[in-house]
């Protein structure tokens, strides 16, 4: 029978609303294709490391009712944002989940049976190399890596492994875009994650007898940008972008320091269907960014978007606490100069 193969999920309980949109996405996705009696997730199941209990309770959830309702068998193949540490220990609090149904895979893994190798996130990149080079013929490769000349999630090229490694057909996570390159297929993200990724086409893949097939999706978060001087012509389009199977993100960028929106935005909230709205007023002068909203919550960028990703995606042992600190002196000593 065929299986499902999905891509970084991201689970995040910010803004309120999401993390429920990501889980019934998910659902919906399974359900929708019942065909299939396995399903195989590539990692990142969690936007950050130490996750909040709420975040493991809905991925439990998730997991249970696809396994459970569903009668799906499940495997769950650890990502760098799924790991503690950056030790390659295989350390995840994934690892709760294991079941009889749900095989969740920490370090290299062989299942003979589907001929199917698991190569998870491993921060020492001889590693992933030398389980390529072993991998037996005519098996297919899973793993959660990149290699030169693609982008992670944070927009950086971490991993230097050449096309040419990979002499198995083999499906990635960890990177965010869809695409092919010979053996070597990106599934990409079954919705957007982040303000990034907004406009980007999102997919799934249904893998049988070794062909694998890409299947577009529009189910849960979609990020949407949105220029301040075209919001009120642009209604009509955002709310065609929204729906109950979507959880709409819109943010609108100011383009100048003259302008007040927060009077006009308020007018037309009422208008707008997304759940959530967020302004961002485009730096002129420098890259400090101001940040309003209406009632609808706002994420803090810097903090969530730029720290965390930075921190998951690059090979430093310096701490949030110690970022944010000296991102702190930082801002302090600018204003110093501003004064």
């Amino acid at each position: 029978m065929p299986s499902l193969i999905i891509g970084d999920l991201h689970f995040d309980d910010k803004p309120p609303g999401m993390m429920e949109a990501q889980k019934q996405a998910i659902i919906s996705i399974c359900r929708q294709n019942l065909k299939c009696d396995k399903v195989v997730f590539l990692g990142d199941l969690m936007m950050h490391r130490n996750p909040r209990p709420t975040v493991l309770l809905a991925l439990k959830e998730m997991l249970d009712y696809i396994s459970e309702k569903l009668n799906f068998d499940v495997y769950i193949l650890r990502g760098n944002h799924d790991s503690v540490t950056k030790a390659d220990d295989g350390v995840t609090a994934l690892s709760l989940f294991n079941s009889p149904k749900i095989k969740v895979i920490t370090q290299s893994y062989t299942d003979e049976e589907n001929k199917w190798i698991f190569i998870p996130h491993y921060e020492i990149e001889s590693v992933i190399k030398d389980h390529l080079v072993s991998s037996p013929d005519g098996y297919t490769c899973f793993g959660h890596f990149g290699y030169f000349g693609v982008l992670n999630s944070a927009g950086d090229s971490d991993f230097s492994l050449s096309i040419s490694d990979f002499k198995n057909p083999t499906i990635l996570g960890h990177i965010h875009k869809f695409g092919q390159n010979k053996n070597v297929t990106v599934i990409g993200t079954p919705y957007t994650t982040s303000f990034t990724e907004a406009g980007k086409e999102c997919f799934y893949g249904i893998l049988e007898q070794g062909v694998l097939e890409i299947v577009p999706t529009d189910l849960g978060p979609k990020h949407i940008i949105v220029d301040y001087d075209s919001l009120e012509e642009s209604i009509p389009w955002i709310n065609e972008n929204v729906g109950p199977d979507r959880y709409t993100l819109l943010r609108i960028v100011v383009n100048t320091i003259n302008q007040d929106p927060s009077h006009n935005i308020a007018t037309l909230e009422d208008k707008i269907k997304a759940p959530y709205i967020e302004v961002k007023y485009k730096p002129l002068l420098d890259d400090e960014e101001k940040f309003t909203t209406g009632a609808n919550p706002v994420l803090n960028v810097l903090d969530n978007e730029v720290i965390d990703h930075y921190i998951s995606s690059s090979n430093t042992s310096i701490s949030k606490d110690e970022l944010l600190a000296g991102l702190s002196i930082i801002y302090e000593n600018q204003q110093g100069r501003n004064q």
